[in-house]
């Protein structure tokens, strides 16, 4: 008999998007060692972004605790889980339960495995509320989709392809929840930053993408919406201005120095970790009434880091924070987990 995974996503809301990437990722490494996944969702981006995995639209939060006794793993990425749930899921003694988590701030969480990709986790009290779990704790396991481990393999990725980088990306996550773009190309088109050849990346859940259009056109800025291989354009960028979370670990990956805009709690720990490793900067944007402000300083680093330091130098170092292979190594362990299970 086959082996079933079950996600139980955080795909809605403001900050949802970046669940539902990682998630896919884990998804598909779990899929090479032949273990079949469901994605469960309340409402979701967009439908096909699970593809080839199967999407079940949930109801009710019952429907997901009837559904998960079919399934020989329950993976939980979703911030609106608390402790509570965790508990309720872990009734279902057939299951094994698994929680991708950023903080490590909701109280008991009863998992089997708890996986979270900040060095400095050890200060965090993990021992204390999931004492008798696996913990994948680390940069190792930080989760990259697959789309960008090919495109690494391109003869562009070698170092001396940097100097031919020309492109300066900006991108604030799935949705613009502080709504920078507008703000931070005014800023750009008026900086230095101006002689890079912008790209303007927005996705499906941004609402005011025509605004965003007609202004890179006035810009002579090139706008991209809801790209299908992102990994392309960040292979090709010499610079970035962009939301945190997972996009900053692929950036990283492509060697991409840049500027963050923290734009939820659960994304500090993580780029405060790698601000320290040199090869980006950080502006704490989680204050809505300061978005003009966060624009302004996100690109005035972004020149500062242009004018001050060896971009090429600070690719490398950003390339040597990941190797990739994450999901893999995650997905092997829930593997190993499921046979000892049995």
């Amino acid at each position: 008999m086959s082996q079933k995974a079950l996600f139980r996503l955080d795909s809605g809301g403001q900050f949802g998007l970046g669940h539902v990437m990682r998630s896919k990722a884990l998804a598909d490494a779990l899929l090479d060692l032949s273990i079949k996944s469901t994605f469960a969702a309340v409402n979701i981006h967009s439908n096909s972004a699970v593809k080839p995995h199967t999407l079940i639209e949930l109801e009710s939060e019952d429907e997901f605790l009837f559904l998960a006794q079919s399934y020989d793993v329950i993976i939980v990425d979703h911030y609106g889980y608390t402790s509570e749930l965790f508990f309720e899921l872990s009734q279902l003694k057939q299951s094994i339960l698994v929680l991708l988590d950023d903080e490590c701030n909701r109280g008991l969480l009863y998992a089997d495995m708890v996986c979270n990709p900040v060095k400095d986790t050890e200060l965090l009290p993990y021992k204390e509320v999931v004492p008798n779990a696996n913990l994948l704790l680390g940069s190792e396991y930080i989760i990259i989709r697959s789309l960008f481990l090919r495109q690494k393999q391109a003869p562009l990725f070698e170092l001396s392809a940097f100097k031919r980088r020309k492109s300066l990306v900006v991108t604030f996550g799935g949705s613009d929840v502080r709504e920078l773009t507008i703000p931070v190309l005014n800023l750009i088109h008026q900086s230095s930053l101006s002689e890079f050849e912008v790209i303007v990346v927005t996705s499906v859940g941004f609402q005011n993408v025509n605004n965003i259009e007609a202004l890179s056109q006035q810009y002579h800025f090139q706008h991209l919406h809801d790209v299908e291989n992102i990994a392309a354009v960040f292979s090709q960028a010499k610079l970035a201005i962009s939301a945190a979370g997972s996009t900053a670990f692929e950036l990283a990956y492509c060697g991409v120095p840049s500027v963050f805009a923290v734009v939820a709690d659960n994304q500090l720990l993580s780029i405060r970790e790698q601000c320290q490793s040199g090869w980006c900067q950080m502006v704490d944007c989680r204050e809505k009434s300061k978005s003009l402000d966060n624009a302004a300083e996100l690109v005035l680093l972004a020149e500062k880091m242009l004018s001050t330091r060896s971009l090429e130098a600070l690719s490398q170092k950003a390339q040597n924070q990941i190797d990739g292979r994450g999901a893999q190594r995650i997905a092997s362990s829930i593997q190993k987990k499921m046979s000892e299970a049995q």
